[in-house]
């Protein structure tokens, strides 16, 4: 399967996005909209609140935005409350930015890139893979303001 290299930030990711993009194809809903009953009125805004710039990114990517793998809630110490929205995509990645990461992939504390005052997007590779291909996580953190 051919790959695409797609540069973001300081990330750079070797990516099989038409793979990626089939098999979110093949995929009739994302977790949160099946699991997470609290937020299913987010679903309705998925297009306000992803900018522009992410949803190209996603989409390059292979990925669905509207098909996110993982759903969480977080509050920090001061008691106020952000989301986390996860996304899978086969691939590999590496940062050109060595002061940010000695390992070059795997991490074990997330860096958030600031995107926007409200939104964040971290990335990081598991130790897993899925038909032979390692799986890249993307992490898209929403503060609740």
């Amino acid at each position: 399967m051919f790959t695409e290299t797609i540069a973001f930030k300081h990330w750079v990711f070797e990516v099989p996005s038409k793979l990626t993009r089939k098999i979110y194809s093949n995929t009739l809903c994302g977790y949160s909209e099946f699991h997470v009953q609290e937020f299913r009125s987010y679903f309705k805004y998925y297009d306000e609140i992803f900018t522009t710039e992410i949803k190209n990114l996603l989409s390059d990517l292979g990925i669905d935005y509207k098909k996110d793998t993982f759903l969480k809630l977080i509050k920090d110490k001061s008691g106020n409350q952000s989301f986390v929205i996860t996304f899978q995509f086969l691939g590999s990645m590496v940062v050109n930015s060595p002061e940010r990461m000695l390992e070059p992939f795997i991490l074990n504390e997330l860096e958030y890139e600031p995107i926007t005052r409200k939104m964040s997007i971290a990335f990081y590779q598991v130790e897993e893979t899925l038909i032979g291909k390692d799986i890249i996580y993307a992490e898209i953190l929403f503060r609740v303001m």
